[in-house]
């Protein structure tokens, strides 16, 4: 278990309270209230400063944990040794997290102190050495939990770390060994053991042992979020260790739900439909969010009047999901049913109005009309609301060439040039945009940056992106080659390369040449 975890254990987080929303919690607010009235009560009084200090670090408000925890140890009566420990090693890892680790190890220091014997202290600070490169310091931390403590699994894990670091891959293999067999049940070694495994490149293992966590405690919202990362650059091999996991365990669904999931989200519809089907069939759920997520696959495949049924399914049992209504709005839509998709986009709005997905399909939605003074206030109202979402200049910009003004349209695509470059979604975006100014050649530069893969994980979309924009340009066998890279890595989105027609990313330009044809026929097993 890492410092930070065994912190936020001892701390007691209550699992119905999300850091995002946690003074709606009515608790929550009454020991907000209490804490402030304590300290005008009695200012001098370390305790709820520190109590408060601890609540603001659970709900991830560290810059007020970090004011409350100064004015606590201030305060704080020496005779409270463990405490004032305590106190110190949570602002020890608030200046971690900031990059200061000059004051996190005075603190760490300061917390050993007040308690030698302090595991979570030791570990605290192994673990800041050993992220500072300072390998000598740190395995001598990582050897007093063993002598403390010879089943110490951060311990071995730690000195395993190191070892690597040293290549001495024996040595390595040997503590985590050592490290396993200490406690082969314990989940949060497997995630540890995982981000390791991660970190020196070994994506199976890495994939092997987040499932293994899942296979102990299914609800490990950490290990879930890694596992899905991970399958964004090593798809098949999460995909395989979660093969593996249904084997493992009694209760399959979870695993045939999650393996559902990672298909859908890595653009392999069918394979995911197929999970979703077994779902079904033998029993595990059945809940409105398989059948939303089977409607979603279907869509993307052009299989428009099954993914009606399953949306429609999924909305009789949960008509108050705003994905869900935007889903059937395309599917209406794509069918002519104007009217009714006006509708469902009317309804997706009442639970959020300023949602990008609403406005901008709203936008779509004008614009296939021929209104373009109307996508074009929706358009606005997408920027107005999030300013930084890229693609809604796109589209603006898209509207108004469509409308017949070439200076607002010329506007828009030099504000998406202009955009910043931290995103590689962004470099795509502004390769159209530069394409539309007729600078190619900066266009052709900064797709290609997209797809080096420097910064990121180069996917199959991205290649797609790369397709349409060399389709744009007129460039077919460019066009050609990046939609067969998609392929390659599994790009299954039939609606995509085959229907999607009125936006300024497309492949429409190449839908009636026979190599395309015969290109997409070629790959037909994806889809």
């Amino acid at each position: 278990m890492s410092i930070r975890k065994l912190l936020l254990v001892l701390l007691v987080i209550p699992a119905a309270v999300s850091a995002q929303n946690y003074m709606d919690n009515p608790m929550v607010r009454i020991a907000m209230d209490t804490y402030a009235a304590q300290i005008q009560e009695n200012p001098d009084d370390y305790m709820p400063y520190y109590s408060r200090a601890k609540d603001y670090f659970k709900y991830g408000e560290k810059e007020l944990a970090l004011a409350d925890l100064e004015k606590a140890i201030e305060l704080f009566p020496r005779k409270e040794a463990a405490d004032l420990s305590q106190a110190y090693m949570l602002r020890a890892l608030i200046y971690q997290e900031r990059g200061n680790f000059v004051a996190a190890l005075d603190d760490f220091n300061e917390a050993l102190k007040l308690d030698p014997q302090s595991r979570f202290a030791l570990i605290g600070r192994a673990d800041l050495l050993y992220e500072n490169a300072d390998y000598d310091n740190a395995r001598r931390d990582y050897e007093i939990l063993l002598r403390q403590d010879i089943r110490c699994q951060e311990a071995y894990l730690g000195l395993a770390r190191i070892a690597y670091h040293e290549n001495n891959m024996g040595l390595c293999n040997d503590y985590l060994e050592k490290a396993e067999n200490a406690n082969p049940s314990n989940p949060d070694f497997y995630l540890q053991r995982g981000i390791f495994y991660e970190s020196t490149g070994d994506l199976q293992q890495a994939a092997n042992d987040y499932v293994h966590v899942l296979v102990f405690d299914d609800g490990n919202t950490q290990a879930l979020a890694m596992l899905n990362n991970l399958a964004a650059r090593a798809y098949k091999q999460a995909i395989d260790a979660i093969t593996a996991g249904i084997d493992e365990v009694q209760d399959k669904g979870f695993f045939y739900f999650l393996r559902a999931l990672i298909h859908k989200n890595n653009w392999h519809y069918t394979l995911s439909i197929n999970d979703w089907n077994t779902i079904l069939a033998e029993k595990y759920f059945y809940t409105h969010s398989i059948f939303y997520n089977r409607a979603y696959c279907y869509f993307h495949l052009g299989r428009f009047e099954y993914a009606l049924d399953d949306i429609n399914m999924a909305l009789s049992l949960n008509g108050e999901n705003l994905s869900y209504h935007v889903l059937r709005a395309r599917l209406y839509r794509i069918a002519g049913e104007y009217a009714l998709a006006e509708e469902e986009l009317a309804m997706a709005s009442t639970f959020n109005p300023a949602d990008v997905e609403v406005l901008q399909q709203s936008g779509i939605l004008a614009a296939e009309q021929g209104d373009y003074e109307k996508a074009l206030r929706y358009y606005n109202e997408t920027i107005l609301n999030n300013a930084d979402v890229p693609y809604s200049y796109l589209l603006r910009a898209d509207a108004y060439e469509k409308s017949g003004d070439p200076t607002a349209a010329t506007h828009n695509y030099e504000l998406m040039v202009a955009a910043p470059e931290a995103e590689p979604s962004v470099y795509t975006l502004r390769g159209f945009a530069l394409a539309k100014l007729g600078r190619t050649a900066e266009a052709e530069e900064w797709i290609q940056k997209a797809l080096s893969g420097s910064s990121h994980t180069v996917t199959g979309e991205e290649y797609y992106y790369a397709a349409c924009l060399y389709a744009m340009m007129g460039q077919k066998a460019q066009a050609l080659h990046y939609l067969e890279e998609a392929f390659k890595k599994g790009y299954g989105d039939y609606y995509n390369v085959y229907f999607e027609y009125d936006s300024p990313v497309s492949l429409e330009p190449l839908r009636s040449d026979p190599e395309f044809r015969t290109l997409v026929q070629q790959y037909s097993s994806i889809f």
